[in-house]
């Protein structure tokens, strides 16, 4: 910069070329025509980042038929599982209170099932609390305390409470005798409110035919069931 000086350059001259030649290097060049719609494409991407969960959510032909990559979702692992039935659950603390739950359930492990409620079929069916089913030996050796949380199937069962999704005839005769062995610890989630829950989850129980968890006549239940309960 000195050499510079002395053939004539002024030291404000020589100040100003330092600064934009630093700020070239720390900013790097500006966006020319080239660079431009690269630049474009990230705005966008951003943009596409900012979509709201029913766009990634869309099912349309295209998206339907792209496998995407990574990790599977457990619920992947509840389709074509014959371990899916509709029940009627009573709130355990209010009787009163009982809600159509739809089970789709998959093994833990050889000893526990667990289950994801809905309250319906359909693509818009709410996602309305959990269930875990255990065999009978596993029940059995609980603490006391712990198997007060816990109810059992034969009632619904035998009654026809409980209706299979997936299933008709022998085959879901068969599945619904292995339900009726097992006890089941039911939360359910979803209970008050409209656009969201509203609440604490609160614990449910089953249909037992004995007071007080028997069906209220003002419960809103598929007739088939309301069938059985008339019997």
């Amino acid at each position: 910069m000195a050499m510079l000086a002395r053939n004539g350059w002024s030291l404000a001259t020589l100040a100003l070329l330092a600064v934009a030649v630093g700020s070239f290097i720390f900013l790097g060049p500006r966006a020319t025509g080239r660079d431009r719609p690269a630049r474009a494409a990230i705005s966008g991407a951003a943009r596409d980042a900012a979509s709201s969960a029913d766009e990634i959510c869309a099912t349309d032909d295209k998206l339907a038929s792209t496998k995407t990559a990574g990790p599977k979702a457990p619920l992947n692992e509840l389709i074509g599982c014959p371990l899916a039935f509709a029940g009627v659950h009573l709130m355990k603390d209010d009787p009163a209170e009982s809600r159509v739950a739809y089970h789709f359930c998959k093994p833990v492990n050889g000893k526990c099932n667990q289950c994801v409620l809905y309250d319906g079929t359909g693509p818009d069916a709410k996602l309305i609390g959990v269930e875990y089913l255990v065999p009978d030996d596993v029940y059995q050796l609980m603490p006391a305390e712990e198997k007060s949380f816990w109810h059992d199937h034969k009632f619904e069962v035998d009654e026809g409470l409980l209706k299979s999704l997936t299933q008709t005839g022998d085959e879901e005769k068969k599945t619904l005798a292995a339900v009726r062995t097992m006890w089941g610890k039911v939360f359910h989630t979803w209970v008050d409110g409209e656009t969201y829950p509203r609440g604490p989850a609160r614990l449910f129980w089953s249909v037992t035919g004995q007071a007080p968890f028997v069906l209220s006549d003002k419960a809103e239940i598929p007739a088939e069931m309301r069938k059985a309960a008339k019997k």
